[in-house]
């Protein structure tokens, strides 16, 4: 096919977006990122479907009845009504990105082969802009309660405080707390933070396997909660905390062989991998998040985790048409307690 007429482009920019057929390759030279880990493990892997665009909602008991007491015979009884549930509220917030092109540029008249390939690139610029910009909020926090656009990111569900224990409340900016409930009000709404000075077995690491006890809680009474993401527990870090946990790893074991970065990539903390965030390297504060997936996920409004659209032509520029990527999306958390922080004394 040595080439095609130009209203025939719209829809074989189209088949080939549902197809998503590569038929060459490219150097990937994109981004600055070296691996965008917000958008593989929570994003891609940790999500929750919402029917409708409202607000997500789910209870939360902060309390028991206080109820229980010893008694002597015949004695009175004493009954008070005692409502501990509040509700907490998530709304979803909305991303778009896009591509253009003209239906006469050169390469989309040189037969369908050359529009695929010329397709593809495009197509790629388009959804790495978006996990670029998933990825920054992932790690992140709006500024306070007036943005209505950026979605809620670790750093708001998850605070920083220097007070080892519960000590994380309300983000700064959020008065009302973390999906409506105040941590000030209510302290069992509060993530396990710390402070620490040196990445060392009696500092950092001792804190870190405290935080994992203390934020594993068992109750006596079984009853369903509302989990909204996988099973799977998560450590993540920058690569200066990355680089002296593995020295630790490398100190306490003796035979190393002859290669000079034998524990590189293979560092684990009860079981479970500690992971490089790149998008951490500008924090200073060199945090390390112990996070629970089962209480922590991407709500998705259904059908619009990535909506792409067909080709629209842009108003004012007949030759000229639109691919729009579309998403309805925002960080939730259930149980912000088994959720933790640790960051540098800088």
């Amino acid at each position: 096919m040595a080439g095609i007429l130009p209203d025939q482009i719209p829809d074989l920019v189209k088949a080939t977006q549902t197809a998503l057929i590569k038929k060459g390759a490219f150097v990937n030279l994109r981004s600055d990122l070296t691996d965008y880990v917000g958008v593989r493990e929570l994003y891609k892997n940790h999500q929750h479907q919402f029917d409708g665009g409202l607000d997500w909602e789910f209870d939360a008991q902060l309390d028991d009845n206080h109820s229980a007491r010893f008694v002597g015979l015949y004695e009175d009884d004493s009954a008070a009504i005692a409502d501990s549930l509040i509700k907490g509220k998530v709304g979803p917030r909305f991303s778009d990105a896009n591509y253009v092109f003209d239906i006469r540029e050169k390469k989309l008249n040189a037969g369908q082969e050359q529009v695929v390939d010329f397709v593809y690139t495009k197509y790629c610029g388009m959804i790495e802009s978006h996990w670029k910009l998933l990825e920054n909020a992932v790690w992140g926090k709006p500024e306070s309660s007036a943005d209505q656009r950026t979605p809620y990111g670790i750093a708001f569900w998850v605070v920083r405080n220097a007070t080892e224990g519960f000590s994380g409340g309300n983000p700064v900016g959020f008065s009302d707390g973390c999906a409506g409930i105040d941590a000030s009000a209510f302290p069992r709404w509060k993530n396990y933070s710390g402070a620490y000075t040196a990445v060392s077995k009696e500092d950092l690491l001792k804190k870190m396997r405290k935080a994992s006890l203390k934020t594993q809680f068992r109750s006596p009474v079984n009853h369903a909660e509302p989990t909204v993401g996988g099973l799977k527990n998560g450590i993540y870090t920058n690569i200066n905390v990355l680089q002296d946990l593995e020295a630790i790893l490398e100190a306490q074991n003796m035979n190393l062989g002859n290669d000079l970065a034998s524990k590189d990539g293979r560092t684990l903390f009860k079981g479970r991998p500690v992971i490089y965030v790149p998008t951490l390297d500008d924090d200073s504060q060199d945090p390390v998040y112990m996070l629970d997936w089962s209480t922590l996920a991407f709500g998705i409004v259904k059908g619009w985790k990535e909506h792409v659209s067909s080709p629209k032509q842009v108003p004012n520029k007949h030759t000229v048409y639109a691919v729009y990527l579309d998403a309805s999306l925002n960080l939730i958390c259930t149980n912000r307690r088994k959720q933790t922080v640790f960051f540098k004394n800088v």
